[in-house]
């Protein structure tokens, strides 16, 4: 048995140095230029002070690649690079890079880099430990993900398509199917499953609520929607499409876990209802923990830029973990109000499975 453990993991090592290799020489599969860089040279850096005292030193690079795609395949390139110490929106080139280019004329432009290698290989490594760890629930886990992903993609389209006019409503309902296609895949068609896409949009659209009407009574105080990231459609409206998409795994993870539990049992619904808070209380304190963690992941970044640009720690909070903040704590709204929901739903619909059950 241990022998062909060992073999599994051996040879899923090997599918993703296949995966890596692969990736690494598939530039003929590219329209654009595609070289890889033979040799760098850094010019002297240059210090940069913007209206605001913040500074910064940029650098150019001269740069030689080697075609590797095209009809010029294996000519050599030569190209500029501009990076800044700060790299908030530039990286530097180095010896080995893969990068794809703009051939304009007789001359070639820095285009971006080519990171399939990198994108490929952590989905391979994803891809396969779902299917070593999950094991016959593999092949249901992956195409769940992939059919919400493709939803996803398609909202945003459709979103795009009609100029951003009927966001809410196009992703209020992608949130719903999202929850009926999870549950479909993953649970079924079975009275559990029902519990759970009920008290997960029942949790998500009451946490929202709440949310919104302390909003709404506090004139939204500290809270800057204008931020760069939301300028291009109705900030309030992506605000709080984001907390709804986002809170959504949580929650559902949460009324599963709390659901499946309930059904086992024996007992009458008192019982019943009376476990799932106690499991719920479990939970909820990891998940919304989990969630926070997320959150600082994300406006890490760019708090130690504004903080490295001379900015005071309550700016910094304000302008950019602000958002955040409040949006972490709509979520978690989300998953405490998903614990009496949840247990309440499944101890209702809940059969007891041996005999008649009597409340005490």
């Amino acid at each position: 048995m241990m022998k062909n453990h060992w073999w599994w993991w051996l040879v899923a090592a090997a599918l993703v140095l296949m995966v890596g290799v692969g990736l690494r020489h598939d530039a003929s599969l590219y329209s654009v230029p595609v070289a890889q860089v033979t040799a760098v040279h850094n010019h002297k850096a240059q210090k940069e002070v913007d209206s605001y005292n913040n500074t910064d030193y940029q650098t150019e690079q001269t740069v030689t690649g080697r075609l590797l795609n095209t009809g010029r395949r294996g000519q050599t390139v030569r190209f500029s690079n501009t990076y800044t110490r700060s790299g908030a929106l530039d990286s530097p080139l180095k010896v080995g890079n893969q990068v794809f280019l703009t051939h304009s004329g007789h001359s070639y432009q820095f285009r971006d880099n080519k990171r399939d290698v990198v994108l490929g290989v952590l989905l391979a490594i994803t891809l396969l430990l779902i299917c070593l760890l999950a094991a016959k629930h593999a092949v249901v886990i992956i195409v769940s993900i992939a059919a919400n992903t493709a939803l996803f993609f398609g909202a945003i389209h459709l979103d795009l398509h009609l100029g951003g006019n009927y966001g809410g409503a196009i992703f209020t309902s992608l949130v719903v199917i999202f929850t009926i296609v999870t549950v479909l895949f993953v649970i079924g068609w079975r009275p559990v499953g029902l519990v759970i896409g009920a008290a997960t949009l029942l949790s998500t659209i009451g946490a929202v609520a709440l949310g919104y009407g302390i909003m709404t009574a506090t004139n939204y105080g500290g809270i800057h929607l204008q931020q760069v990231r939301y300028v291009t459609q109705s900030p309030a409206l992506l605000f709080y499409v984001e907390i709804i998409v986002g809170s959504l795994g949580a929650v559902l993870d949460e009324t599963s876990d709390i659901s499946v539990a309930i059904f086992q049992l024996n007992g009458g619904a008192r019982q019943r209802f009376k476990a799932g808070m106690d499991i719920g209380r479990a939970v909820m304190g990891p998940l919304i923990a989990v969630l926070f963690m997320i959150f600082i992941a994300d406006t890490f970044g760019e708090s130690i830029l504004w903080l490295r640009n001379g900015n005071s720690i309550a700016q910094t909070v304000d302008w950019v973990m602000g958002l955040g903040f409040a949006q972490s704590l709509i979520s978690a709204f989300g998953i405490v109000l998903a614990v009496p929901i949840t247990s309440g739903l499944a101890a209702l619909f809940a059969r007891n499975r041996r005999g008649v059950a009597v409340d005490e």
